[in-house]
């Protein structure tokens, strides 16, 4: 069944999942994992919602619209596993990339060639890095030309200073030039570059911060003020005769004529969901703003999203009980 649905997926996502799995370094086929995800999906969205329903939390209606959306998530969920997964592996690459380029610019000056520079820097602390390097120095030594086996680094490993790197490097031995200082050079360059992006990271800490204050903790209790709001129009409304008010004192200030049409259940469940795209996009924002990609914010997800509901859940508490005397 899996494989049906696989094979009727856009050339475009077949692409994206099978280079992602060369870049997590998976061992397993590319419909393999995806009926996987399609089937923990599946079963993590039925047990809540069943649970959601048998607890009676959720009516029927509601109970069909959670089970497609914690579908939704968990498929957005677990792809974004990947991606951070590959961003992990290719920020750690990146971290220790001028180590192992002054490495082998060493071991180049001490008179070993190409292949046998990069076997003998290939080092246990060089993580995903020592791999790769091994298989291009035993790409090249079985025969494969050297431009070739360097390329084929960068098809696991998701990183443009890697690619840069490795374009420079080919550029570099085509035109003849020195390759242990255009490898010194390009060490010191990404060290500077680094440098530079955590200062800048410092700068813009405080836009994060906002962010963060604005959709985990503002956003919540502005919502739970809301709930509390309509429970409050909701209990006076029914507390009213409206048959024994004169005809003139009907039209009511604040709408609560139509204040039943929006049950606190309602906009419980719409602010859990208001609540969670403010922080996904939140999220978002602050990956971009401190690394330049939206990607890397996912990372901030699974922190937020319980700091943002917890807020939630204990503002609307505290509400309660600061008032209950007034009511």
């Amino acid at each position: 069944m899996y494989k049906f649905v696989y094979s009727i997926m856009p050339k475009n996502y077949k692409s994206w999942l099978e280079a992602h799995i060369g870049y997590c370094d998976l061992k397993i086929k590319p419909e393999k994992l995806f009926g996987s995800l399609l089937f923990l999906g599946a079963l993590i969205s039925i047990s809540i919602s069943l649970l959601l329903l048998l607890f009676k939390f959720l009516s029927f209606f509601y109970f069909i619209f959670s089970l497609l959306l914690l579908f939704l998530i968990c498929e957005i969920i677990f792809h974004g596993l990947l991606v951070f997964t590959a961003d992990s592996r290719a920020n750690y690459v990146e971290e220790i990339l001028p180590d192992a380029l002054q490495i082998i610019s060493s071991n180049m000056r001490a008179g070993l060639t190409h292949d046998k520079a990069i076997l003998t820097s290939a080092r246990p602390e060089f993580g995903p890095l020592e791999k790769e390097l091994r298989n291009a120095a035993k790409e090249t030594l079985s025969g494969k030309p050297l431009e070739e086996a360097l390329r084929n680094m960068t098809k696991k490993i998701k990183s443009k200073l890697l690619e840069r790197t490795v374009y420079l490097l080919i550029e570099g031995m085509e035109k003849g030039g020195s390759i242990t200082a255009l490898l010194e050079s390009i060490a010191t360059d990404i060290r500077q570059v680094r440098i530079l992006k955590r200062e800048i990271k410092s700068y813009v800490m405080m836009y994060s911060i906002f962010i963060f204050f604005a959709a985990c903790i503002g956003a919540p209790l502005l919502y739970s003020v809301s709930i509390f709001l309509v429970e409050t129009m909701t209990r006076f409304r029914g507390s009213i005769e409206l048959e024994e008010l004169p005809q003139a004192q009907v039209k009511l200030p604040l709408g609560i004529m139509k204040i039943s049409e929006i049950t606190p259940e309602f906009l419980s469940l719409y602010s859990y969901l208001a609540i969670g795209i403010t922080i996904f996009f939140g999220s978002l924002l602050i990956g971009l703003v401190q690394e330049g990609t939206e990607k890397a914010g996912l990372k901030f997800l699974p922190i937020f999203l319980p700091i943002g509901f917890g807020v939630f859940l204990i503002s609307q508490i505290a509400i309660r009980a600061i008032f209950a005397g007034f009511m």
